[in-house]
């Protein structure tokens, strides 16, 4: 979970082109026209929303904004001089404006300000030369405006200006300009805009309203949207042949109501009544549910039709348009490939992220867009100064995966990431099953690697592995052994920026007892699965790992600092489960008594969380693990490896595993979209879900798949539960949103990330296919979901998110989220198709439900020895011992 944008600058998101030009896909299926006569899309800051206008700073300057009551407040709260040059360190702009050669444009504007001070207005260039075609001062010339001078405003006086200027083209000599695009209307703030005298801290303001730049002749803006809802939410991808089917459906009905489930050739296949849920808290909606896991037709084009008209309205709040909502589903397949594709694609997001190599066609599937040079094939980065570490060297750390939509590198968010992409083989490998698959089969993914007679999935993993272990410090100095925590750029970059083109210069963070331990415990991991293909990297790995453990032991408490700029906090304060962690990972590849004592002594000891401790006072997640609790992990490798842990110790650990796998079942049971995550505090006075709520519905399902292979034997309830984990990320939720690219109805089409950033530069690709977004958060820090009217608490906890390029925090992507997501999808395409799930032990009669009908039921049919009694024979076996007797009857009586 990356709560690290939270100080990213305003700068980092302010590039969009407003909400122009939305690029097409299945989920956007209708157009209009916006804001016709006026090039100014918002003008009035109605309803508290600002966008698309926005605040932008660049360090070291801040400020800060509010929309209130029609008025767009800013307000600069640090600048770093008053030079005339530095003037547009903080901006109030409108992106996406269009000149046209020989149209006459009125410029209006009201501001107030609460000090004496300056604003300078303009309109001109996003970049390049930034030509000026208008300023406040410039008479309306029309041309490259030169004039530089502000205009004056008095402490609490409105100010209104009106302008008039007829636009001819860039140069007098140029005739063939008809249009200038990609414009911004903007106000600089800083530099010598501010009071000539302010106090130490004391801020300053401006208050705007009513800011157009009218044309008579202007059509107004085009705007692509969605312009269907579904009142019943499914996964949109499908469902497995003998797996579960559930759906849900969002109605106004207090009553069950009748479905059909309709084929590709509108024949109705089943019926069925819905169940009555009621409200769901965190979606807001209240909801009834739809279990059709006894049909077992293969197909494509199946739908859920509703017999009602009781849907809900919907409406889209990014585009401003009420959504014509049908009483069913989005189209979906039933089939046992479902997931096989997106296996692949999920898996191929690491490639994609590689920062050391270029991204060549032979391996972009077909996406010629995707392909740019390496990143930083030479990142030699220095220690940063101003910080604790006074250490002057600098280290070559080619290599590995940027971490998120960012080009910084982080061992803790690596460590994890890598982990769960080694478990994943680990796991499979140890279960005996079949290794011939994406990505564990060598030439399976098509990457540079593939062909090498290593697993494509243990070669990825290298990349990231072989970075962290040139993040170690070297010998000789104080803290040899240790590890930087991270390394990244001096300041946040912008959307729309190729890596290879970063300008920013890049530095290694001090390193930590966290980062450090998260070295050991991947290394160590990696030691073990490298032994039989490279001994020499095994060697390595283990021989680094064992280095960085004794140096962390040596130095137990080197924390984290919280702030900076250009890279993520990843702030830690407690280490005590990193240190099991690691522990484990070596005991696993030695066997070493030592390990094991560490463990044994360790409060984390066997442990499989189901809350975590969240990173900031008094909140908490609902969850398993995530990249600042890792004591998780320590224990699924030792159930996935082989190892010398006494069985009494293991059989320990599949109970504690067991049991957080029991409270996500229950979980998912209390709520509408049977998410196995809740609401939880996630910020002072706001309760909600989390920054990157969906990577805690992913890690769940790893641990939901450990308890299925622990006791499939006895229930298949933590698969069906890990099905019901899965449909939620793909559409069935609250936004009937599929959270990844490529697939579904509703795709995530605009995840935050400088490259494939069509939303903001459609010079630059769309995202590849099989990437996953963080989803919805409560928190809602992000510039862009503020300007769009939101605020922590004024939205259900599901409704949190927005698939913006510029929401940081609900749309972003990184490896941490991607991993278990590439883990979660293998693991259930293997066992969907080896495994009849819709099984529900005591629902006898069929109905979905298991209660007093379903004994009376059995009791009929035992006594009759079965005669004109249909029941559902899986189902009533309910104590799995494969016959149907009194045993049964027992044990559906204590289910009850």
């Amino acid at each position: 979970m990356l709560k690290k944008k939270v100080i990213c600058l305003a700068a980092a998101a302010a590039t969009i082109i407003s909400t122009i030009s939305v690029p097409t896909s299945k989920a956007y299926a209708a157009t209009k026209l916006i804001s016709k006569g006026d090039l100014i899309q918002n003008n009035d800051f109605k309803a508290g929303k600002g966008l698309p206008w926005n605040v932008v700073e660049t360090e070291p300057a801040k400020s800060e904004f509010e929309i209130k009551d029609g008025a767009y407040k800013v307000t600069v709260d640090s600048i770093p001089n008053h030079n005339k040059e530095d003037r547009w360190q903080v901006q109030f702009r409108h992106r996406g404006l269009t000149l046209v050669k020989g149209h006459t444009y009125t410029v209006s504007f009201t501001v107030t300000a609460d000090h004496d001070c300056k604003i300078y207005p303009k309109i001109g260039q996003q970049g390049g030369k930034y030509y000026e075609f208008w300023n406040g001062t410039g008479e309306g010339s029309g041309q490259n405006t030169t004039k530089w001078d502000c205009i004056t405003l008095k402490a609490g006086q409105k100010t209104t200006v009106t302008k008039t200027f007829t636009f001819t083209d860039r140069d007098n000599s140029d005739s063939s300009h008809k249009e200038e695009k990609d414009l911004e209307m903007t106000f600089h703030l800083a530099g010598d805009c501010a009071p000539d005298y302010l106090s130490s801290g004391e801020k300053y303001s401006y208050t705007f309203h009513n800011v157009s730049v009218k044309d008579k002749d202007f059509e107004g803006y085009k705007i692509d949207y969605n312009d269907t809802g579904y009142a019943v939410r499914t996964n949109q991808l499908g469902y497995y042949t003998n797996a579960q089917k559930k759906a849900t459906v969002s109605t106004t009905a207090k009553s069950p109501i009748n479905w059909r489930l309709v084929n590709a050739k509108g024949e109705t296949v089943k019926k069925g009544k819905t169940k009555v849920f009621g409200l769901d808290h965190a979606s807001g909606d209240f909801v009834h549910q739809i279990d059709f896991s006894d049909y077992n037709e293969k197909g494509t084009g199946y739908k859920i039709v509703l017999d009602s008209d009781e849907v809900v309205p919907e409406h889209d709040d990014s585009t401003d348009t009420d959504l014509k909502v049908l009483a069913e589903s989005p189209k979906f397949e039933i089939g046992d490939g479902v997931y096989s594709k997106l296996r692949y694609d999920a898996m191929k997001y690491f490639y994609h992220n590689r920062s050391d190599i270029p991204i060549e066609s032979k391996y972009t599937d077909g996406r010629e867009d995707l392909v740019r040079p390496a990143g930083h094939p030479h990142d030699l980065m220095a220690c940063a100064e101003g910080t604790w570490y006074k250490e002057n060297y600098s280290l070559d750390v080619t290599g590995g995966w940027y971490d998120a939509g960012d080009h910084g590198k982080y061992v803790v968010n690596g460590g994890i990431s890598v982990w769960t992409l080694q478990n994943a083989y680990e796991r499979a490998l140890n279960s005996n099953e079949k290794m011939d698959k994406v990505p564990y089969a060598d030439n399976s993914m098509n990457i540079p690697e593939s062909g090498n007679n290593v697993p494509d999935i243990l070669d990825e993993a290298r990349c990231e592995i072989e970075f962290m272990l040139k993040m170690q410090v070297p010998d000789g100095k104080e803290y040899a052994g240790m590890v930087h925590h991270k390394g990244h750029d001096l300041k946040w970059t912008a959307l729309a920026l190729r890596p290879d083109q970063d300008p920013q210069e890049r530095f290694l963070q001090p390193p930590s007892t966290a980062a450090t331990l998260n070295m050991a415990a991947s290394a160590a991991q990696a030691a073990r699965l490298w032994e039989k293909y490279d001994k020499q990297f095994a060697d390595k790995c283990l021989t680094a790992s064992k280095k960085a453990y004794e140096a962390a032991k040596k130095h137990p408490n080197i924390l984290a600092p919280t702030g900076g700029v250009g890279g993520g906090d990843y702030a830690d304060d407690k280490v005590s489960d990193e240190f099991y962690w690691a522990a484990c990972e070596l005991y696993a590849t030695t066997g070493d008594n030592d390990y094991l004592d560490d463990m044994k002594t360790n409060e984390n000891y066997l442990s499989m969380p189901s809350n975590l401790k969240g990173e900031k006072e008094n909140t908490s997640n609902v969850g398993c693990f995530d990249w600042g609790n890792v004591q998780g992990l320590g224990t699924l490798s030792l159930l996935a490896s082989k190892n010398n842990l006494p069985a009494s110790e293991l059989k320990k650990a599949k109970e504690n595993v067991t049991k957080a796998a029991d409270t996500f079942v229950d979980t998912e049971n209390k709520q509408g979209y049977n998410v196995p995550i809740q609401e939880t505090d996630v910020a002072e006075g706001v309760k909600g879900y989390p920054w990157g709520s969906n990577s805690f519905v992913t890690n769940t399902i790893l641990v939901l798949a450990y308890a299925n292979d622990i006791n499939s034997k006895e229930t298949n309830k933590y698969l069906n539960a890990a099905n019901s984990a899965m449909d939620y990320l793909l559409g069935n939720n609250a936004n009937t949103k599929c959270y990844v690219t490529g697939y579904g109805t509703n795709p995530l089409v605009n995840p935050h990330h400088r490259f494939w950033s069509y939303q903001a530069d459609n010079k630059f690709p769309k995202a590849p296919s099989g990437v996953i977004s963080g989803g919805p958060n409560s928190g809602l820090e992000d510039p862009w979901v503020k300007g769009s009217g939101w605020a922590p608490g004024s939205r259900s906890a599901a409704k949190c998110y927005m698939d913006n390029i510029e929401s940081w925090a609900t749309n972003e992507c990184t490896i941490n989220w991607n991993a278990p997501f590439a883990w979660a999808l293998a693991y259930l395409d293997d066992h969907n198709n080896t495994t009849n799930v819709s099984v529900l032990l005591g629902d006898v009669n069929n109905d979905g439900q298991v209660d007093s009908a379903d004994f009376i039921k059995l009791k009929n049919f035992i006594k009759l020895n079965g005669k004109n009694i249909k029941i559902n024979d899986k189902n009533a076996d309910v104590n799995q011992d494969g016959k149907i007797n009194v045993s049964d009857l027992l044990a559906l009586k204590k289910l009850i």
